[in-house]
């Protein structure tokens, strides 16, 4: 790897870290590949042991990469283990989090609304990519969502089965997400989501709106949820 193409004043170890991130995106990097130790990466790029570990302590703070014991280090799964539950909030009773079992909802391509526009910093011409998603816990729907989501023009193409496996999939294989922005408020159940939920009218639940970013701080996903915990599930801050 050669750095010098893409000199600029940011810290070297976080241009080593962009670099790792790089690999992952285009799949020189694929999940659970093992990685070389630190001090074999440093040796190969020509840098110092301390700026590889930071590059690396990064990419494992984005659960991007995923120290494990016995094994050394290899690139996270995105849709299992941790990585998985990485921007879920809601947690079982011992406190693990939980991004449930998933059911895909009427996937579609349509314009969006200009708030979602705005939220994807996309124009409201772009095509999107829209569907309803709804999680469920122990045999229980927790969760009914509204997503869109930016997607690029081969879907165009597809039918309304590979529509459904690019939302399951979502992102992943074409862009990183590593952070969230998510507001929470308290409100009332209307009589749409009350019937998904299996729960009145009225009944008091969690509304979420949030919006997931890349590593490049780029927004790729749009969602505004409405969540009944019950008694088994709890919502961590």
């Amino acid at each position: 790897m050669s750095l010098a193409r893409q000199f600029n004043t940011r810290p070297l170890y976080q241009q080593v870290a962009d670099e790792f991130i790089s690999r992952i995106v285009t799949g020189t990097w694929v999940p659970g590949q093992p990685i070389e130790n630190e001090a074999d990466i440093a040796r190969s790029l020509g840098i110092s042991l301390g700026t590889a570990r930071k590059a690396f302590d990064i990419l494992v703070d984005l659960k991007l990469l995923d120290r494990q014991q016995g094994k050394g280090t290899v690139v996270s799964d995105p849709e299992f283990g941790r990585a998985g539950h990485r921007f879920s909030n809601i947690c079982d009773r011992p406190g693990r989090r939980i991004s449930g079992e998933i059911t895909i909802i009427d996937p579609r391509i349509e314009t969006p609304s200009p708030r979602t526009a705005e939220l994807l910093e996309i124009n409201v011409r772009t095509p999107i990519l829209a569907f309803g998603r709804i999680r469920s816990h122990e045999g229980r729907v927790f969760m009914t969502e509204a997503v869109q989501f930016r997607v690029d023009s081969s879907v165009h193409a597809m039918t309304p089965a590979e529509l459904e496996a690019v939302a399951r999939r979502r992102w992943v294989g074409s862009d990183l997400a590593v952070r969230k922005r998510e507001t929470v408020t308290v409100g009332t159940c209307d009589a749409e989501a009350a019937a998904t939920l299996k729960i009145s009218e009225g009944t008091p639940v969690l509304r979420l709106q949030r919006v997931i970013l890349s590593y490049q701080e780029r927004p790729l996903e749009v969602r505004d949820a409405v969540c009944y915990l019950g008694d088994n599930l709890h919502y961590a801050c």
